[in-house]
């Protein structure tokens, strides 16, 4: 397997970014991003360069949420993990943003 686009949300000075490589864009709510990372990792994978989408639960801690081939799309709410705040590891969200 070749090497994987990584596509982060994160938070920053009260907007919400999607960063992969150079691509930096700026969303006004956690879902809307959250939906973006998701969109560009698909297409990303369906160019043949498997995508992963990493939410930032900290500084230093990122969090798998969804990941090209493994993951459905689009995905539904239930099988996205809590994304506000610090997740609870194993517990599912029923909203995001």
């Amino acid at each position: 397997m070749g090497a994987v686009n990584q596509f982060l949300v994160l938070k920053r000075d009260n907007k919400w970014v999607v960063k992969s490589g150079d691509l930096e864009k700026l969303f006004s709510t956690q879902r809307e991003a959250v939906d973006a990372a998701i969109r560009l990792a698909n297409d990303s994978g369906k160019e043949g360069k498997p995508g992963v989408v990493l939410f930032q639960k900290s500084k230093s801690e990122f969090e798998t949420i969804w990941r090209y081939g493994e993951s459905s799309y689009p995905p539904t709410k239930s099988d996205l993990p809590v994304t506000h705040g610090t997740p609870e590891p194993g517990k599912l969200a029923d909203t995001i943003g």
